[in-house]
C-alpha cells in the first residue's frame, strides 16, 4: 500500500511538472517522499498572505476542477498560494480493504472513524422530505484502517505546506474540496493540527454513510471562520450533509461562519472567479 502510494505520487509529480514551468512546479519533501506542489506569487504590490490550496484525491494538481483556475484570482488579489495534492489511500480502486487488518484495525481506530451506522440512522429517520436520495456516487467501503492512514498522510503533508508558508508574512487561508474538505474540518475540530485563520471547504463529503454522517458536528466544532460552499450539482453525499453543517453550526454557536450555495458546478473559468469574489467578501466581512 505504502509502494502504491508513493507510486501514484511519482506519477503526479511528473505529470506536473510536464504542465508547469519549472518557477510553479516545487517538490515538497514529506517523510522521504517527494510530493509536487504548485507554487504561485500574488502579483500585487501587497501581500494577504499564503492560502493552500487542497484538492479532491485522485485529480492533478493542475486540473481545473483541482482548484487550479482559482490560484490566479487568488494570486491577483493579494495571495501567495500553494497547491498540493492529497493522499490515495483508501481511494484506489484496486485496493482491497483485507477483512482481517480490517477487524484488527478496529479497536486502534479513533471515536470518529469507528462510530457503527446508528448516528446516521438518526440522521436518516430525522430527514425531511427534500432530502437527496441515497448517494449515486460509490467507492468501496473505507476501512478504519485507510481512513486513518489517510489522515495521517494528509495531515503530515499540511503541516510540510504550513512550514513552507512561513517564508511569506501575512495571513494564513486554507482552502479544501471534497474529502479532503472533510478530513481537514475534522483534523481542525479535533486539534490534530494548529487551525489557521481561516478555512473555506468546498463541496465537502465522506463516500460512506456512517462517516458523512459525522462532518456536520465536525463542522460546528472548527475553532477558526469557515466559509462552507457547496453546489447543487455536488454529488448526493456532499447535498445530504449541506443542511445538517449549517444547522449544526447555528445551533452551536459557531461564529463567523457562513454557507454559500453555487448555481453552478465549480469547474469552469467564470466559476473560480465567482468562488474568488465570494471568499474576498467573506475576508472583507471578517475585516482582513
Amino acid at each position: 500500500m505504502l509502494l502504491a502510494s508513493r507510486s501514484a505520487d511519482a506519477s503526479t509529480l511528473t505529470d506536473v511538472q510536464r504542465q508547469l514551468f519549472p518557477d510553479q512546479a516545487k517538490i515538497l519533501e514529506v517523510n522521504n517522499t517527494a510530493v509536487p506542489l504548485v507554487e504561485s506569487l500574488n502579483t500585487t504590490a501587497n501581500l494577504y498572505g499564503v492560502a493552500v490550496l487542497i484538492g479532491e484525491s485522485g485529480r492533478p494538481p493542475a486540473s481545473q476542477q483541482n482548484l487550479a483556475m482559482l490560484t490566479q484570482y487568488l494570486n491577483n488579489l493579494g495571495w501567495v498560494t500553494m497547491q498540493i495534492s492529497p493522499p490515495t489511500v483508501g481511494f484506489e480502486p484496486d485496493l482491497a480493504d483485507d477483512s482481517k487488518s480490517e477487524a484488527q484495525s478496529e479497536g486502534q481506530a479513533n471515536d470518529s472513524a469507528s462510530q457503527v451506522d446508528s448516528s446516521a440512522n438518526d440522521q436518516a429517520t430525522t430527514a425531511s422530505s427534500s432530502t437527496p436520495s441515497s448517494p449515486q456516487y460509490q467507492l468501496h467501503r473505507i476501512s478504519n484502517a485507510h481512513f486513518l492512514l489517510h489522515e495521517q498522510e494528509l495531515r503530515e503533508r499540511v503541516s510540510a505546506v504550513m512550514q513552507r508558508a512561513q517564508n511569506y508574512s501575512g495571513f494564513r487561508l486554507v482552502i479544501a474540496q471534497g474529502t479532503s474538505a472533510a478530513w481537514m474540518i475534522k483534523m481542525y475540530a479535533e486539534e490534530q493540527i494548529p487551525s489557521p485563520d481561516a478555512f473555506v471547504a468546498i463541496s465537502a463529503f465522506w463516500p460512506q454513510r456512517n462517516l458523512n454522517a459525522l462532518i456536520a458536528s465536525y463542522t460546528a466544532n472548527t475553532p477558526m471562520p469557515l466559509l462552507d460552499i457547496y453546489s447543487n450539482h455536488d454529488n448526493n453525499w456532499g447535498l445530504m450533509s449541506a443542511l445538517e453543517r449549517k444547522n449544526s453550526s447555528h445551533k452551536n454557536l459557531k461564529l463567523d461562519y457562513r454557507q454559500r450555495h453555487l448555481t453552478h458546478t465549480f469547474n469552469t473559468q467564470s466559476d473560480s472567479e465567482f468562488v474568488s469574489k465570494e471568499i474576498y467578501g467573506w475576508l472583507h466581512y471578517l475585516g482582513w
